[in-house]
């Protein structure tokens, strides 16, 4: 099963150079919230031994005077073709700066696949090169990109782009975890905004504009030209998911905004 830590924050900064202007907090704009999402089967095919989905994912996001706190947790039953059923249970804790130049992880997942595993570490970049320390299951320290981006500030370029009228945007991503599945090579291809209204009460946070991001999570190790997976995020110019599609080619599966909750930052 393909890592699910990947959906904190959904989503860098690119390689080359950008269209806009990104400077050292520039996601203050993004809302501090706590949402509960509904995960079920979207697509499947006459191949894929997944013959449907059924879980919940909570997530909260909440600026604070040193930087960005996400939690994610998730639990997830998947019913295979033979009558089998497979659980999924994961809980993901990251911390980013301001300025995007730190990082700090702790996961904890469970699965009926490979049981218990914890990661813990963190990631620094500095002029040129960075790096990254792990600890827990496995430990040691990888180099990385001096264009590494860490997932706050990715979401925050997207949405850049994406008023900037960019329709493509490609970027290497660090989400922490196991040393040989922390990195991605990311492709975005974004589409033009839609107006969506919501049912649920969001408060001061609501905004009908929704901007349909596809990205697209390449091995940066491989010559292959398909992705592992995509994921396609309905998102709103404050940075809050409404919902999302993760689609790894034989299934994909939903998760929809089913309950939300405005957070109070501190105040620093």
């Amino acid at each position: 099963m393909v890592s699910w830590r990947v959906l904190i924050g959904g989503i860098l900064i690119a390689s080359a150079p950008v269209a806009v202007s990104v400077v050292a907090d520039d996601s203050a704009s993004m809302a501090s919230y706590e949402a509960v999402y509904q995960l079920d089967l979207w697509e499947n095919t006459p191949s894929s031994a997944v013959e449907s989905v059924n879980g919940k994912t909570f997530y909260s996001l909440t600026r604070g005077c040193d930087g960005w706190y996400a939690t994610e947790k998730y639990a997830i039953n998947f019913l295979l073709s033979e009558g089998q059923s497979t659980e999924f249970v994961s809980v993901y804790d990251v911390w980013e700066s301001h300025k995007g130049d730190s990082f700090s992880f702790n996961i904890k997942e469970d699965s009926s696949f490979d049981g218990k595993k914890s990661y813990e570490g963190f990631a620094n970049l500095f002029t040129g090169y960075g790096e990254a320390q792990f600890f827990g299951d496995t430990d040691g320290s990888i180099e990385l990109p001096s264009h590494t981006v860490f997932p706050q500030k990715h979401l925050t370029t997207l949405i850049k782009q994406a008023e900037a009228g960019s329709r493509v945007y490609q970027s290497h991503l660090f989400i922490g975890g196991e040393a040989d599945d922390s990195q991605y090579f990311t492709s975005t291809l974004i589409g033009n905004a839609k107006e969506i209204s919501m049912d649920i009460d969001m408060g001061r946070h609501s905004d009908d504009t929704l901007w349909p991001l596809r990205v697209a999570y390449f091995d940066p190790e491989a010559n292959d030209a398909e992705p592992e997976y995509e994921i396609e995020f309905m998102i709103q110019p404050n940075g809050i998911i409404r919902s999302y599609v993760v689609d790894y080619g034989d299934f994909s599966m939903r998760a929809i905004m089913e309950s939300f909750t405005s957070i109070n930052e501190e105040s620093c």
